[in-house]
């Protein structure tokens, strides 16, 4: 029997990805480098797709591959569900990506994203208006699962803070969560802070011990949940009072630390020294701070245990009708986000560049940089290695 053409292309094609399927390296890379949604697709094609990009081989090697095509997402106004966006670098278009409302969230109040890690984002949102707690989701926006984390130990008086580590194997996050525990002395506002983490490893919660700060509220940033990770640590403020404010941190061994901010002399005027907008941020993968004056703004970096002054330059904005709503950062740029507009310093050049609006008003706006990811919320940790 003649073959017609259309056999001889399905044969043919047959034994081009017989031969891909043999070699798994070669399949993996090529699905590695598919959108987490056209993989997730392929998932139902035979039961060798779906083991073969189902385990936490894979799981690394795409998300290698998306980290070479890094975005931001956003959340640029605060709703009871969040809507989430993804902006690409230089175009920094809008584009939906997700609506993250896991079920069993307490609906009373917005939910809030406070941090983003290999695909996976951290989002928190209050319980009631009654209680200073709040619940603690881990979403992934691009595979649509949610985990909720068990409740921690009350905290009394103020709302506990929240930071996120995450280690270099995909698999391993921590969620240290500090709270108030009481008073030291009746009748005396010397409170009592302790600190418990929660791992992914054990996905339970496991109290550390007393803690002698907690982090400074910062009024844009809901819940204390202002902080940044780097260099394998979590830092978040905790006081700019003067002559030198302090700051706190914590590393993936539990090990806090107290430290100051850059130092600026008392001669110098009031709007000259730390002030009240002062954000951490994580430049290309080095703690930074950067203090917002008026008309301009320095950037200090911590190199070798010291800080050094590596940027003073001039703000386009900064006035009473434009404010610093949120920051954060890329390899090579820091990204402002003001009541009305998204603007892009680049750290090369030293020149400003004005982005678009979001689709809606700025409210509790915030940013971070993304990478797509398959990761499960639980980080993996059951993830099969081969």
């Amino acid at each position: 029997m003649v073959e017609t053409r259309a056999q001889h292309r399905r044969r043919v094609t047959s034994q081009t990805w017989g031969k891909v399927e043999g070699a798994e390296d070669v399949f993996h890379d090529i699905f590695s480098r598919l959108s987490v949604r056209s993989i997730r697709s392929f998932k139902t094609v035979n039961r060798y797709w779906h083991a073969s990009i189902s385990n936490k081989h894979f799981a690394t090697k795409q998300l290698a591959q998306s980290r070479k095509k890094p975005s931001y997402i956003a959340c640029p106004r605060a709703y009871k569900a969040m809507k989430l966006y993804l902006l690409k670098p230089g175009k920094f278009n809008y584009r939906h990506h997700a609506t993250v409302d896991p079920p069993g969230r307490s609906a009373d109040h917005n939910m809030h994203m406070i941090a983003s890690f290999n695909g996976l984002v951290c989002c928190i949102n209050q319980l009631s208006d009654e209680n200073e707690d709040h619940q603690i989701w881990i979403c992934n926006p691009s595979t649509e699962e949610t985990l909720l984390l068990p409740q921690g130990r009350p905290s009394v008086w103020t709302e506990p803070s929240i930071g996120v580590a995450y280690g270099p194997d995909i698999s391993e996050y921590k969620i240290f969560r500090i709270f108030c525990v009481g008073k030291r002395n009746a009748g005396k506002g010397d409170y009592l802070y302790e600190c418990e983490v929660y791992s992914s490893s054990s996905g339970a919660w496991r109290g550390i011990g007393p803690v002698l700060h907690l982090p400074m509220y910062v009024c844009f940033s809901p819940h204390r949940s202002a902080h940044v990770f780097a260099g394998g640590k979590i830092y978040w403020l905790v006081s700019l009072e003067d002559p030198a404010g302090i700051m706190l941190s914590v590393d993936m061994e539990e090990n806090f630390e107290v430290m100051e901010l850059p130092y600026y002399s008392t001669d110098l005027r009031y709007e000259d020294r730390i002030t009240a907008a002062t954000y951490l941020i994580n430049l290309g993968g080095s703690l930074s701070l950067v203090v917002l004056h008026v008309g301009y703004f320095d950037v200090w970096e911590w190199k070798e245990a010291s800080w050094v002054l590596v940027i003073e330059d001039y703000l386009p904005f900064m006035d009473f009708c434009d404010i610093v709503l949120f920051m954060t950062s890329s390899e090579k740029e820091i990204l402002f986000v003001t009541d009305s507009h998204l603007w892009t310093y680049h750290l090369d050049t030293r020149k400003w560049k004005k982005r678009g609006r979001p689709p809606t008003r700025f409210t509790n706006p915030a940013i971070f940089p993304f990478t797509e990811s398959l990761l499960p919320c639980n980080g993996g940790v059951r993830l099969e290695e081969r």
